[in-house]
């Protein structure tokens, strides 16, 4: 079950089957919380807005004109980002929206202004690659994310084709940075 597409999860979800959390959890929870714990959260806040989240899942799911237009992890990591952002501000935190839109789910939020100039560099090196290799290198370099986690998220069926994405990836920011 493991093995399951984007589609074939939310239909288990659709249906209640149990197993279908299970594999949310393993394949998007490390993901959320490494999110989470980067900026100014710890275990327990990751895991509080990770259940928060499944449950908005849950509610969207259960709609029965519900369509996803986004992979699964982009989904639910972007009502997880939202739920905490929320937590951030309740508690009186700055947060920099400017910049977190402008890294598009990159690292959050309070930063040192020296900062601000490499990612912004970064950023315009990211935009210049594809939308697949921006995934990429941001769960692996921005969310410090295992490539092991990566290729369970990302459906590639061995270590040799994961490491070969993150070359090619590597390699589009390399020539992306040269035309500056």
């Amino acid at each position: 079950m493991n093995n399951f597409s984007d589609l074939s999860l939310i239909n288990e979800l659709q249906c209640n089957n149990k197993d279908a959390y299970e594999i949310l959890y393993m394949r998007y929870f490390p993901v959320i919380a490494s999110y989470i714990k980067q900026n100014r959260g710890n275990d327990e806040d990751a895991q509080d807005v990770f259940q928060e989240a499944i449950i908005v899942l849950f509610e969207k799911v259960k709609h029965p004109d519900f369509v996803l237009t986004s992979s699964l992890s982009t989904y639910l990591f972007a009502i997880s980002k939202n739920i905490w952002l929320k937590v951030l501000r309740d508690h009186k935190f700055v947060v920099t929206d400017q910049l977190d839109e402008t890294l598009h789910n990159a690292e959050l939020l309070v930063h040192r202004e020296e900062d601000v100039d490499l990612f912004e560099k970064v950023d315009s090196w990211l935009n210049k690659i594809t939308k697949h290799c921006q995934q990429v290198l941001r769960a692996l370099f921005f969310y410090n994310q295992s490539i092991e986690t990566l290729m369970g998220i990302m459906g590639w069926k061995n270590r040799h084709t994961a490491d070969n994405q993150k070359y090619k990836c590597i390699q589009q920011l390399k020539k992306s940075s040269k035309r500056e």
